[in-house]
């Protein structure tokens, strides 16, 4: 038995086995709707009600009103209410960033609008910012927030308040600005929900400002909820086959600071979990939407499935209480935008961990880091990639030359290999008696060259990470008509480049099997790679298309350096 070939065969499927189980597995795509059982029930305020959080009855009190609203806060525990909502035109405002156009429902204050100017949908419509939060016949896709509690404003009976804006437009170019909408609550509690925007980030800070003018003490609970269907990805674009990224509820806990909870997770049931500070998130290819409370108080956090079928990731501070004459304050950050690693490390230590980059996260950091600071100087993604290949090849030249000195050995000894074959005929327990004979010898190790290619597969697959759940190549330009690199090559060129080259490495490589049917079956791989390749992002093929063409190089320029040596002095 040919223990090199097998070697190099368990690798190669080993690698196969990692990438097909991420796509399919790891990284599902969006459960079909409805695939579990769900009640019908819904409170007699209408089909449309909505789920909001509420803290629920005790045992031994009478039960709620029609909307299942608490009476009381009993209990710090999370549990749905339902109140109906419908957006009116008249009651919406929008604020305009350089970074996001936000549309704020003045029922309840929630943004159920959200796009991304600098991330336009396609690069055939570069004037149409990228829609990451909405609200219509295609999608549910919002961000919530609230008081509730004993005297929240939210869990009243009547409905979710109806907040005053001064202005229905605002626009802000520069710098952070507030934004206000006021409401008084009955007994005169004055209520401002506070919104800052900056121009130049993505983060928006929530703030509650309670002025309690009444003769009683206010209490209150701030909520910030994600509520959203089981829509398919909308980043993810393009024909053919896809890869499928990670689409679902992501949050930190006190065991873990990234567990991520897919549809089919939350269908089952999610238990809920207290931590200080932490965040909750929805992921999804290249953006994210996660809200962040106060890292100072202990938070409750849910996920669940409500009966109208939207996924609903909830996040609930401890109840703040203000005195009679005296005001208070509370308030959390949503983010909405792209993955910024960076920035998103800045908000919290484990928000960055969303960029999911897998079982090799350790290795793919420091290839992203170096990636990004070589654009800095080129300013174009598709040369730093190319750079990013020649760099990381020969930081790894040593193993890479080892194993292809151990090649180019075997390649030198094929000739007398082949005799062996002829001499011994079907005789394979005397040819492979005869092989290793023969290796000894020559002091050929036939394993030299499988330990190198193993330890460059784990570099290989953080690349991959990188190149596939970088937002930096979503519609990044390389040359001609390469104007995305997060997409396929339209014409196909970069991927038969990558199996011609993938051909002449195989032709530079000794072939280690007496099997005919398994040689057959080899020189077929390069094949098979260009046509899996066919529908992987350009910038992805762009970097396996390189790296294969320095291999030939360093291949041809070992194998010189190998037959020379073996030259008599003076030849």
């Amino acid at each position: 038995m040919d223990i090199k070939r097998n070697l190099i065969l368990v690798g190669l499927a080993v690698v196969s086995y990692l990438m097909l189980l991420a796509w399919n597995e790891d990284y599902p795509a969006s459960s079909p709707t409805g695939s579990t059982e769900q009640s019908q029930t819904v409170s007699s305020a209408g089909s449309n009600a909505e789920q909001l959080p509420g803290l629920p009855l005790s045992d031994t009190q009478p039960g709620g009103n029609e909307n299942d609203l608490p009476d009381l806060p009993v209990s710090e525990e999370v549990s749905a209410i339902e109140v109906v909502e419908t957006p009116n035109a008249a009651q919406l405002i929008t604020i305009s960033t350089p970074k996001q156009i936000v549309t704020v429902d003045l029922q309840g204050g929630d943004i159920i609008g959200l796009s991304l100017p600098d991330f336009p949908t396609s690069i055939e419509t570069p004037n149409n910012p990228f829609p990451l939060l909405r609200q219509d016949s295609g999608m549910v896709y919002v961000a919530q927030s609230g008081l509730i509690g004993r005297d929240g404003p939210d869990a009243n009976p009547q409905g979710r308040p109806l907040y005053q804006s001064a202005q229905s437009e605002y626009t802000i170019t520069s710098g952070e600005q507030a934004v206000d909408l006021t409401f008084t609550a009955q007994g005169g509690i004055d209520i401002t929900k506070r919104f800052v925007f900056s121009a130049d980030d993505y983060l928006i800070s929530v703030q509650y400002l309670i002025n309690n003018r009444s003769n009683s003490s206010w209490q209150g609970n701030m909520f910030g909820q994600i509520k959203r269907d089981d829509s398919d990805d909308p980043s993810q674009t393009g024909g053919g086959f896809r890869v499928n990224t990670y689409l679902g509820a992501a949050v930190n806990t006190p065991d873990d600071p990234y567990v991520k909870y897919d549809f089919e997770d939350i269908d089952d049931g999610v238990e809920s979990l207290e931590t200080n500070g932490g965040w909750i998130a929805f992921s999804q290819h290249y953006f994210l939407g996660s809200w962040v409370p106060d890292s100072s108080t202990n938070n409750t956090y849910t996920m669940r499935r409500s009966n109208q079928g939207q996924y609903l990731l909830t996040f609930v501070n401890p109840p703040i209480t203000v005195a009679p004459g005296q005001s208070g304050s509370i308030q959390a950050g949503f983010w909405a935008g792209p993955k910024d690693q960076y920035r998103l490390d800045e908000i919290s230590p484990s928000l960055g961990l969303t960029i999911d980059y897998g079982l090799f996260y350790f290795i793919a950091s420091p290839i992203f880091w170096l990636l990004t600071q070589i654009n800095d100087l080129v300013g174009n993604y598709g040369v730093s990639i190319l750079l990013l290949t020649l760099v990381i090849k020969t930081i790894l030249y040593p193993l890479s030359a080892k194993s292809l000195k151990s090649m180019a050995k075997m390649r030198r000894l094929a000739p007398k290999i082949n005799d062996l074959k002829d001499r011994y005929g079907d005789d394979k327990q005397k040819f492979m008696q005869a092989q290793m004979e023969l290796w000894k010898k020559e002091k050929v190790n036939p394993f030299g060259g499988c330990l190198p290619m193993l330890l460059q597969m784990p570099v290989f697959l953080g690349i991959y990470w990188v190149l596939n759940e970088s937002v930096e190549l979503r519609q990044a330009s390389f040359i001609l008509w390469y104007d995305d690199l997060s997409q396929m090559d339209p014409y196909f060129i970069l991927p038969i480049l990558m199996g011609a080259a993938m051909f002449v490495q195989q032709m530079l490589t000794p072939m280690q099997t007496a099997d005919p049917a398994q040689a057959k079956m080899m020189k077929f791989m390069p094949l098979i790679f260009m046509v899996f390749f066919l529908w992987f992002p350009a910038g992805l093929v762009l970097y396996y298309t390189a790296n294969s063409v320095l291999s030939i190089l360093q291949q041809w320029i070992i194998t010189r350096q190998v037959e020379k040596s073996y030259k008599p002095k003076g030849s």
